[in-house]
């Protein structure tokens, strides 16, 4: 993907996670052995040689490695936020075009930071989903989902699809190519396109086009642009 990196630095430092105190320090050193490990197999100690601390300085922010888990999963939804906010305010305002701009905005996600985008899709515990806060900001991030698909099929730019059978192929859609860059896969499945900057953007749209009406094609014609690629 030819991604704009400078633009993902500024979200991240926007977010709070990124060269902060010693508190997010510790999160983000989780978000990096998730990302290094892809697993949860790792101890206290391993965190605070990363950081540069002691063991007991970590317990004096989180009173358990199951608590650390959940902070750091709850950060990764505050970052991902960041990056839909940056699509949205670089897309037109239409709902197909946000529908889109999500989907463009959760690979980015997993792409500039897969440390977290791996621990809240594959690796939640049982404590991270019985939090109240992770599942307000899970259930806030499908409800807008649902809402602007919604408004595409009143505003005709959808076909009378099923909402749910919508919701389910642009969640596959973007859950499927994000893991296959994080798996490397690309490559291998896309010979031929996988150097193409516009290949999130193709992919989408020839996902999502069976469902389109002949007015939310042409919209989207006029209006589509993933906003984390250099044009």
């Amino acid at each position: 993907m030819d991604l704009k990196s400078s633009e993902s630095e500024k979200i991240q430092k926007k977010s709070g996670y990124h060269h902060g105190n010693l508190r997010n320090s510790i999160i983000e050193a989780v978000a990096q052995l998730i990302r290094e490990r892809r697993t949860l197999d790792f101890q206290l100690k391993d965190v605070a040689a990363l950081v540069g601390t002691s063991q007991p300085a970590i317990y004096k922010h989180f009173d358990s490695k199951r608590a650390l888990l959940v902070e750091t999963a709850v950060a990764g939804y505050q970052l991902q936020k960041q990056f839909r906010d940056h699509a949205f305010q670089h897309s037109d305002p239409s709902p197909l075009s946000k529908a889109f701009a999500m989907g463009y905005a959760y690979v980015h996600f997993s792409h500039e930071c897969p440390g977290y985008f791996v621990l809240m899709k594959s690796l939640e515990t049982d404590e991270i989903l019985s939090s109240k806060r992770y599942q307000t900001q899970r259930d806030e991030t499908l409800s807008l989902i649902r809402n602007l698909i919604t408004q595409c099929i009143k505003e005709g730019l959808f076909i009378d699809t099923d909402l749910d059978l919508a919701m389910t192929t642009l969640q596959a859609t973007a859950f499927g190519l994000a893991h296959l860059y994080l798996s490397d896969q690309m490559e291998v499945i896309a010979r031929s396109l996988h150097k193409d900057k516009d290949l999130t953007s193709r992919v989408f749209i020839q996902a999502m086009g069976s469902m389109l009406s002949p007015k939310g094609l042409d919209h989207l014609e006029k209006t589509d642009q993933n906003p984390f690629i250099t044009q």
